[in-house]
């Protein structure tokens, strides 16, 4: 159950934002696919959650977009982290979104949902 928490400036157009938001899910899905969480296709309710904001006036950064993903801390995930934030990335070259920058959290947690 990946969090992403997605941040980005006002070079940013609601076409771009629309457009990765679509893509997203599938995108980190399939970079944060183990063992214990296989990727079986697309996300089935409470599979993923997306938050966005813009940044305010205080924010501090010169990346256009700022991606945030909290998920599951598994032995399989933590041994190759840097590949699948750069995963994420890579994925989301095509869409026209500026300086990305991207976090993955691994974390100890559980989830449940009703």
């Amino acid at each position: 159950m990946p969090l992403v928490d997605v941040t980005y400036d006002s070079s940013v157009s609601e076409e771009a934002l629309r457009h990765l938001i679509d893509v997203l899910p599938d995108v980190v899905a399939e970079a944060v696919e183990c063992e214990e969480e296989p990727w079986v296709g697309p996300p089935a309710v409470g599979d993923i959650e997306i938050r966005c904001r813009p940044k305010s006036k205080f924010d501090v950064g010169e990346l256009n977009v700022t991606i945030e993903v909290r998920t599951k801390l598994f032995d399989s995930r933590l041994a190759d982290k840097q590949r699948r934030a750069d995963q994420i990335r890579g994925n989301l070259a095509t869409v026209q979104l500026g300086m990305i920058g991207v976090w993955l959290i691994l974390v100890d947690g559980a989830w449940s949902q009703s």
